[in-house]
């Protein structure tokens, strides 16, 4: 592995070293761990802190709206789409209306009855403009919603769209409360009522969200009667307080995991992720025109040695968007590491040595940045990484770690980026990858005609033999004219007290999003 990582691998493990005895004062043993939390309650140490709680407005890491809010379908252990607010739908043979029975036993928190009105009260909040939802895309597929009975709902769509029960697993949100309202600006946001396992409580600003079990929920009261979110963003603070006992459960870095695992009273857990890391070719710089450029690029990656240097082992090489996923192809060039290649191609394409031993074209450099946010250890070490690993074939790397919000990710010559998706292989790869996304989540600014015609056609057709044909296709033809340079998937750690149970692994998502999703069932002893 390359020196420069290694030595920022070190200087992170120092860090820590330091921030864990400055934080944790004098509770330094490694057997220490002796919770400090109610029993009755589960605290969960979690990164993000919503500015909204809603589902109009939220994102994948959002933790706090899965558990007060919940949609007519969700996810189970296999990430299949089940009913939930729904009992069952019914599709018209043209496929272009489907029809959702609903439960008539469930109530908002408030203790009104969740009804058909709320559903499409729901789908024209997230399409109105006025909302900037930034959801908005999944409804867009819909031309009408008929309420034809309080407990029946008739969804109409504009086209073919089987990802219409993916998307009814959005929270419902409640007519009786925000109707008139202006929902961008509602106090509603800051203490939601839904018709989820957990109920608001109290929420305090850049400290925690405290939740209570719902003893009407429709699907079984939870065990716990208290759930706290308690916001802690630096990964070191929390891999201290699980120690110290303030926590119960959190997600922590690879580097914490062996100083974690000597703790007695912790267990760590290790979950597959369809969350992976890619250097992005932005094409708004002609330097990634040349398709011979690109793949070269690719060519120049030892991904072993990331994951091996700067995973420490938790994670796997990537080559493609769908390896977690039902519709992987894994017969598409993976790109091994082939320094020899990557010169070949780039000779090929008009690249030549100069005299500093970086390559160059037309009296330019073949230079770029590399950039990615600076508060995140792993990306900041995957792109020195690579930086050093480029410089062996000419090539001037420069790692760029900015502080999140100071910069456009559509604005930058490369990016390090995440993405990932457990659930339908539509999901992260059509906003992803379709030109009719870029300014959008098409941050690269990639179009390739024959990927735009696969991945609609992908998305419009129910049968799964033939999608998984059309996403084949899309992934051969996406490993010919790269849009990234795959990189890794990350296998995420997630870490509890011995005294919690319940908690039931599927493949997260981005940032391990979704490992609560079972909260309900979880206790402690």
């Amino acid at each position: 592995m390359a020196t420069r990582t290694k030595s920022f691998t070190w200087f992170l493990m120092a860090l820590f070293v330091l921030s864990a005895f400055i934080l944790g004062g004098c509770a330094n043993s490694q057997n220490s761990t002796k919770s400090k939390t109610d029993p009755k309650t589960i605290v969960l140490g979690i990164e993000n802190e919503s500015d909204k709680i809603n589902p109009i407005f939220a994102d994948e890491h959002d933790d706090a709206v899965s558990l007060i809010f919940s949609g007519l379908t969700r996810y189970n252990e296999k990430n299949e789409v089940i009913p939930d607010l729904a009992t069952g739908w019914d599709v018209s043979p043209d496929q272009l209306t489907y029809t959702f029975k609903l439960r008539n036993d469930v109530k908002w928190h408030d203790g009104k009855p969740f009804t058909a009105e709320d559903v499409k009260f729901t789908i024209e909040q997230g399409l109105n403009p006025k909302n900037n939802s930034p959801i908005k895309e999944r409804f867009e597929e819909i031309k009408e919603v008929q309420v034809v009975d309080p407990y029946t709902v008739k969804i109409i769509l504009k086209t073919p769209f089987p990802l219409l029960v993916n998307v009814m697993a959005t929270g419902m949100i409640p007519k009786h409360i925000l109707e008139g309202k202006d929902i961008n600006t509602d106090g509603f946001n800051m203490a939601p009522i839904g018709t989820g396992p957990f109920t608001y409580s109290e929420w305090k600003k850049g400290q925690y969200l405290m939740l209570s079990g719902n003893k009407d929920f429709y699907r079984g009261t939870p065990k716990s009667e208290k759930v706290i979110l308690k916001f802690i963003p630096d990964q070191n603070v929390r891999a201290v307080q699980l120690e110290t006992g303030e926590i119960d459960i959190a997600l922590i870095d690879p580097m914490q995991i062996e100083r974690i695992s000597k703790n007695q009273k912790l267990q760590v857990t290790r979950i597959d992720t369809a969350d992976y890391r890619v250097m992005m070719y932005n094409r708004i710089n002609p330097l990634w025109d040349d398709v011979k450029v690109r793949q070269a690029m690719n060519y120049a990656v030892d991904r072993d040695a990331l994951v091996k240097g700067v995973l420490l082992g938790w994670g796997k090489v990537a080559y493609g968007p769908l390896q977690m996923n039902w519709a992987n192809n894994a017969n598409v060039n993976q790109y091994g590491y082939n320094p020899e290649k990557a010169k070949q191609l780039l000779s090929e394409a008009g690249w030549t040595p100069g005299a500093d031993g970086i390559l160059q074209k037309d009296g330019k450099k073949l230079s770029f940045k590399l950039t990615t946010f600076v508060h995140d250890p792993v990306r900041v070490a995957l792109v020195n990484a690579l930086s050093t690993q480029f410089k062996k074939i000419g090539v001037d790397a420069i790692p760029d770690p900015r502080e999140k919000g100071s910069f456009k990710i559509g604005q930058m010559d490369t990016f390090l980026l995440g993405w990932g998706s457990p659930f339908d292989p539509d999901e992260d790869t059509y906003r992803l990858f379709h030109s009719s996304q870029i300014g959008k989540a098409n941050y690269q600014n990639y179009k390739n005609d024959k990927v735009d015609s696969l991945l609609l056609k992908a998305r419009e057709t129910g049968d799964k033999n033939e999608r998984l044909k059309l996403y084949g296709d899309f992934q051969t033809e996406l490993s010919n004219d790269p849009a990234f340079n795959f990189l890794v998937y990350l296998d995420v750690a997630i870490v509890t007290n011995k005294n919690l149970s319940g908690i039931k692994a599927r493949t997260l998502g981005h940032h391990g999003a979704g490992y609560t999703w079972n909260l309900e069932e979880w206790s402690k002893q």
